[in-house]
């Protein structure tokens, strides 16, 4: 539909000046009164359009250059027609570089929402061709194009006028220049259309250890006899894994340092670096200078224990530790094929393997330590691990392991454990005594029918505060030494050139080595406080299973809580919850 507001001397010599500006006949237009009598000029609006066009019609507007001045016509939508887009209007006005734009009138036109009105001076006509107006998320990843359309006779927008334009908007990463084609191509004027995508930052990968040797844990759990009913064989134990001299048991691989991202506009999205991992402790290793290889210094066998590598020879006793042997003090592991009688000592660096029992003597291993006939201490039997201990039995012994501790019954004795306590077997039984683990405790029982005193403690680790204080007493003692070394840096600096260069040298290159070697103590022992304190956080995770009953005269202690057995207790699992001890259906099965 076309519409045109036309003023005359007289109704019918302004409805002539319609047909004439339309260029039809008088029948072929709708006209509407807007004002006019007798003896004055006569306004109207002409319309030419099919009768349900004119009926619905659409808002519209539409700008005239005349001798007078620029015009701006708004026709009003009607029936079922869309109101005016003023977006549309103010958006045409400023593509047609209109000179001296009158914006109070174009407003009070769009106000009134219809009619006409002088909203410039007189002028020629600027005819406008395609055009592109881009948008930019506010992370500025992504930028949009929407092309505009050209009026009549209006040139096209080229390639390189649109890319000249990105530049001036300031988007010059990420442009993908076969989509600006092909919004060029499709001609697909108003729709939004993506030309330009950031790129996100490549986040650096941590370096990492590889390991040529398993480092699974070695507690040293009996294997399950099959279809036995849940007998174990404690003869048949993973303890330890052989390696021979100058094997290579860990590669560390460097962190990256990833890639920074950047905007659609050029700005630099930084990456987050990987973080570089540390080669663990070790005995008996050597590392290549770049720290990148460790060695095995010598054939034996190879353990990882907090956080640590220790390659170590065995040393094997066939028969009995006895006064025929004496006591063994080794840097390595060691292996009886007999028992251990009372009164005898074995200190060892690495594992310990007793094939027989142990009686009153004591067993002090660096690794895991197993007594495959089990314990009679006589109140007077220690055995201390920094791994594991395994044994059939421990009777009126004392036994304190950095890891996990497994019999089959522990009577009488005083048991500490870094990890957990597992008393599952033929009886599975705590019977009297005191065991504290800092993880679970599982058992088949827990005290006896005659109601002997039976304390468990789940959250306890002693040993692990002892070794914190210790640690930060170190790092304490390490944090001195290196400001001696920076105050002598600092001396050497200023005796340059005035000291005997001989005494120079030797002073400063001193300083240099005990620096490195401060600086790898302070990192390591920040990595073992770090790992002790996550532990002491989470004291109060452990929980204790009963997989038959625990008998009253028992005493279950979690966090700061102690749960005092009265009656006897079935197949439950007892854990700290909100400040006191909770207990529930045992969340184990006898053959888990």
């Amino acid at each position: 539909m076309r519409a045109k507001y036309i003023t005359g001397e007289s109704q019918d010599a302004a409805e002539e000046l319609a047909v004439k500006y339309f260029e039809c006949n008088r029948e072929d237009i709708t006209f509407e009164v807007i004002s006019g009598e007798e003896g004055s000029s006569w306004n109207l609006l002409a319309m030419v359009g099919t009768r349900p066009e004119i009926v619905n019609q659409n808002a519209s507007f539409n700008v005239f250059y005349e001798s007078d001045g620029v015009y701006l016509e708004l026709y009003e939508n009607r029936g079922a027609g869309s109101p005016l887009d003023s977006f549309a209007l103010l958006q045409h006005l400023t593509r047609k570089n209109i000179s001296g734009l009158m914006a109070n009138a174009v407003q009070e036109l769009i106000n009134r929402g219809f009619g006409r009105m002088r909203v410039a001076a007189p002028q020629s006509e600027y005819v406008y061709g395609e055009d592109v107006e881009f948008q930019v998320t506010n992370d500025e990843m992504t930028a949009f194009a929407i092309l505009l359309a050209p009026e009549e006779g209006g040139p096209a927008i080229s390639f390189e006028m649109v890319l000249n334009k990105l530049r001036n908007e300031g988007i010059s990463h990420g442009v993908d220049q076969d989509a600006v084609k092909r919004m060029l191509e499709s001609k697909d004027y108003g729709e939004s259309k993506t030309i330009a995508t950031g790129t996100l930052p490549v986040e650096g990968e941590d370096g990492k250890l590889i390991f040529h040797f398993s480092t699974d844990q070695k507690t040293g759990r009996p294997k399950e006899i099959a279809n036995s009913g849940g007998r174990v064989d404690y003869r048949t134990l993973d303890l330890f894994e052989a390696v021979t001299e100058g094997q290579l048991l860990v590669t560390r691989e460097a962190a990256t340092e990833g890639k920074p991202g950047y905007t659609v506009k050029g700005n630099i999205i930084s990456q987050k670096p990987g973080k570089e991992a540390i080669m663990p402790r070790g005995k008996n290793v050597d590392v290549n200078p770049e720290k990148t290889h460790m060695f095995s210094k010598c054939s034996g066998m190879v353990q990882f224990i907090n956080n640590a590598i220790n390659v170590s020879s065995l040393y094997k006793v066939n028969g009995d530790c006895d006064i025929g042997i004496g006591n063994i003090e080794f840097d390595g592991s060691v292996q009886v094929s007999g028992a251990v009688r009372s009164g005898h000592t074995i200190n060892a660096t690495g594992s310990v393997v007793i094939g027989g029992g142990v009686e009153a003597a004591t067993i002090i291993a660096g690794g895991n330590v197993e007594i495959k006939g089990g314990m009679q201490g006589g109140d007077r039997g220690l055995i201390e691990a920094g791994g594991t201990i395994t044994a059939l039995y421990i009777e009126r012994g004392t036994a304190i392991a950095n890891d996990s501790v497994f019999v089959d019954v522990c009577i009488k004795s005083n048991i500490e454990s870094g990890g957990s306590f597992v008393a599952k077997g033929k009886r599975g039984a705590i019977i009297g005594g005191r065991v504290s683990v800092a993880g679970d405790i599982t058992a088949n029982y827990i005290g006896a029918l005659s109601n002997v005193q039976t304390e468990v403690e789940v959250g306890a680790m002693p040993r692990k505060r002892a070794r914190l204080q210790a640690l930060e007493q170190e790092q304490e003692k390490l944090a001195g030494e290196m400001n001696k070394l920076v105050q002598l840096k600092a001396y050497l600096s200023k005796m340059a050139g005035k000291l005997d260069q001989e005494i120079w040298d030797k002073l400063f290159y001193s300083g240099e080595e005990n620096r490195k070697i401060y600086e790898q103590n302070i990192e390591e022992n920040d990595a073992e406080l770090a790992e002790i304190k996550r532990e002491i956080e989470n004291a109060t995770d452990g929980k204790v299973h009963v997989l038959n009953s625990v008998y009253a005269g028992s005493r279950i202690i979690i966090g700061s809580d102690t749960y005092k057995v009265n009656d006897d207790i079935q197949f439950a699992t007892f854990r700290y919850s909100e400040g006191q001890i909770t207990y529930g259906p045992c969340e184990k099965s006898k053959g888990s």
